[in-house]
């Protein structure tokens, strides 16, 4: 529960960011797109909610161990503790937008749609602030969390509400000429402080893999690698169809792109709510390997061995599967076929989180 509960969090903040950032769009740059009030305000609501699950999580837990009262211990957790301040934050801001959002003037008003952006980037902080980067470096960590998030955020949200919104095909041409450095720029910020977080919470990357945690985190590589191909055709070939074909919609292409991007979403919910581990071979005294791991990794092996990447010819081979199937999203996209270049995707991704494990020694 606590995991589909992060998912659907992050789902929400994409929709209403990119909904928020397409209405300050001129129209003449954009297709018509309509997000219902209703698909806004349910998501609003449902921040705080979806938020609220790991605190009560939490709360029960440790309610059973330290034999206090429920209430006293999540008083306890909104009062001491980093998620729990954020959250009262993000009830605050949450209740601010469904206000804004539920003036009847908001859709054809200029500034109120610039006052919602930034509460809602104000919740997208409150994120950050209760992330476990965060907590282990105040400033530094609060920062890279939320670069990371925004980055994201802003790609897929636009991406989103563009794919399943658009109620036309007008202005694509215009659309993806201002989304697709958008785009580039947020994926370089989406990298950059991904990568940077993994020094606040994963530092031996390839003996993590023998936890859930590093599992997750290895899916979530894998799965970008489609969603880079699937940008790369939206920056570029898209485009360059648009403006040689003015019957053509990438809506299709948008959605497609949009499923691989909701896996990589469900990768995140997963590792937002895993303990990071600083210490691999700690952490075992105390955690279980992932099933994943036992499944695949048949030698022998203890908390204390260490691991590192190994080229084998079965990991080579499961690589050069993948490189064929992202090849291949760019084909089935000549062919226009994008249910065969979205299976493609997920191969991909597949074949190279297996060709890392079978590379681990």
């Amino acid at each position: 529960m606590i995991y589909i509960s992060e998912g659907l969090l992050y789902i929400c903040f994409a929709i209403l960011t990119g909904s928020l950032l397409l209405r300050l769009i001129p129209e003449r740059l954009r297709p018509s797109i309509h997000v219902p009030d209703g698909v806004l305000l349910a998501c609003v609501a449902a921040i705080p909610v979806l938020s609220f699950v790991p605190l009560h999580s939490l709360a029960m837990l440790f309610s059973t161990q330290f034999e206090i009262s429920y209430g006293e211990m999540m008083r306890s957790i909104l009062i001491d503790v980093n998620s729990g301040k954020a959250w009262v934050w993000t009830v605050v801001g949450s209740a601010g937008l469904i206000v804004l959002l539920g003036v009847k003037s908001f859709r054809k008003d200029r500034h109120l749609p610039k006052i919602a952006l930034f509460v809602t980037l104000l919740l997208i902080v409150w994120l950050g602030y209760a992330s476990h980067a965060s907590s282990l470096s105040p400033t530094k960590g609060l920062i890279i969390h939320t670069a990371h998030f925004l980055g994201f955020t802003v790609w897929i949200g636009i991406l989103f509400v563009a794919g399943w919104f658009a109620k036309d095909d007008r202005n694509w041409p215009a659309f993806l000429g201002w989304f697709s450095p958008v785009a580039i720029g947020a994926v370089i910020l989406t990298l950059a402080a991904g990568f940077t977080l993994m020094t606040f919470t994963t530092q031996d990357y390839v003996k993590s893999w023998i936890l859930p945690y590093g599992q997750a985190l290895l899916l979530k590589h894998a799965l970008i690698l489609p969603l880079l191909v699937f940008a790369f055709t939206n920056g570029f070939l898209y485009r360059k169809m648009s403006l040689n074909n003015e019957s053509f919609s990438p809506r299709v292409w948008l959605k497609a792109e949009g499923v691989v991007a909701l896996l990589v979403l469900a990768a995140t919910a997963v590792l937002g709510q895993q303990a990071p581990p600083h210490n691999v071979q700690e952490t075992l005294q105390v955690e279980s390997p992932s099933p994943l791991f036992t499944r695949i990794f048949q030698a022998p092996y203890s908390p204390d061995m260490d691991f590192t990447f190994n080229w084998t010819g079965s990991g080579l081979m499961l690589f050069a599967a993948a490189l064929i199937m992202l090849g291949g999203i760019i084909a089935m996209y000549r062919a226009r076929r994008p249910a065969f270049a979205l299976a493609m995707g997920i191969f991909a991704a597949v074949f190279a989180y297996l060709g890392a494990m079978f590379s681990m020694a």
